[in-house]
């Protein structure tokens, strides 16, 4: 396998699942650069305790998750979706054209496929 591209996406990662030539990936919203905010950390910028507070609430699954379908190809995010629950560690699984997401909540979502 080769190596072609390589993306930032804009949340934490939970769950990947490779179907054909997509790649999902499901957490919750990335809000902080972590690197930014370690500096501000290092600064001793106080301010930098409402960035932190909010990334904890995204970690907490106060803001959902996000579920991202990205091109092996490209890196390309190919459609972007909004759930309103987290999904478990390594909580997706492709079979047979569809997407099952395991929740936090102990339940699992069917995403049928467009083939």
């Amino acid at each position: 396998m080769t190596h072609n591209w390589t993306h930032d996406v804009p949340l934490l990662p939970r769950g990947m699942v490779l179907a054909k030539d997509v790649v999902f990936v499901a957490g919750p919203p990335d809000v902080m650069d972590e690197e930014k905010t370690f500096s501000r950390i290092m600064a001793r910028d106080e301010s930098v305790n409402q960035v932190i507070a909010q990334q904890q609430a995204a970690l907490d699954g106060n803001q959902g998750s996000l579920l991202l379908a990205v091109s092996t190809e490209t890196g390309e995010i190919l459609s972007k979706y909004n759930l309103g629950y987290l999904p478990t560690w390594d909580g997706l699984a492709a079979a047979n054209g569809n997407l099952f997401l395991s929740t936090e909540k102990g339940a699992v979502t069917c995403l049928q496929g467009r083939d």
